[in-house]
């Protein structure tokens, strides 16, 4: 039997002091998960937002989730086949660097998990950077759904308005986003005051390791 990493001490003059304790003690606490757990799963976020995340935990209440750190949960699994706490965990770190990638603790069948990701998909508000799926067209005319008060904040967007009798009117058809075109953060503010939920918050599964065996998953 191979002999335990378990109390392997890692170097972490990298790190900022403050904090060095907590450093450690998640060190200890995701080598602990690799002991408790059968697999370990790799998963990677298209627009990121806290409150889907969230609910993801809650569905996978009986695993154990980290998201973010993950420079120090990579040192914790081992960056090389030399460090590596188990067999093949250097490859789970490997895939974990880069992106916004999470990790998933779980004694839960590969097909539960997927599902638990998949029911978690929700539709968000765009973001700067994030680019139109759709042609969004304001027509010229009454705008009813903003109050007086929000017409400079309209005119400060770009948007061509002006107050007629205490009533925000668009004096000409505007263009918000094009499909394709990267939008500002102008526009993904316009898209959230029309409540236009453009983006989708997704996270999929990229690879899986149990047992020292890893092997890569498909995104779909």
């Amino acid at each position: 039997m191979p002999k335990s990493k378990r109390s392997q001490k890692i170097s972490l003059t990298k790190t900022v002091r403050k904090g060095r304790e907590r450093k450690e003690a998640i060190v200890e606490e995701v080598r602990g998960c690799v002991d408790r757990y059968k697999s370990v799963l790799v998963f990677e976020t298209c627009n990121m937002r806290n409150t889907p995340l969230k609910e993801l935990r809650a569905r996978l209440r009986s695993s154990r989730l980290f998201f973010g750190r993950n420079k120090l949960i990579a040192a914790a699994l081992g960056r090389t086949v030399a460090d590596a706490y188990r067999v093949g965990l250097d490859q789970v770190s490997e895939s974990l660097l880069g992106g916004e990638a999470g990790l998933i603790f779980t004694d839960e069948p590969l097909e539960v998990v997927q599902q638990a990701l998949k029911d978690s998909e929700v539709p968000e508000y765009a973001r700067s950077g994030f680019e139109a799926t759709e042609d969004v067209t304001l027509e010229e005319g009454e705008l009813p759904q903003f109050a007086h008060s929000m017409e400079p904040y309209l005119r400060k967007l770009g948007m061509p308005t002006k107050l007629v009798a205490g009533t925000v009117v668009l004096l000409c058809n505007y263009p918000v986003c094009v499909a394709g075109d990267v939008i500002n953060s102008d526009q993904a503010k316009i898209l959230q005051l029309i409540d236009n939920k453009m983006a989708v918050f997704k996270a999929v599964l990229t690879c899986h390791w149990s047992e020292g065996e890893f092997r890569p998953l498909s995104a779909e």
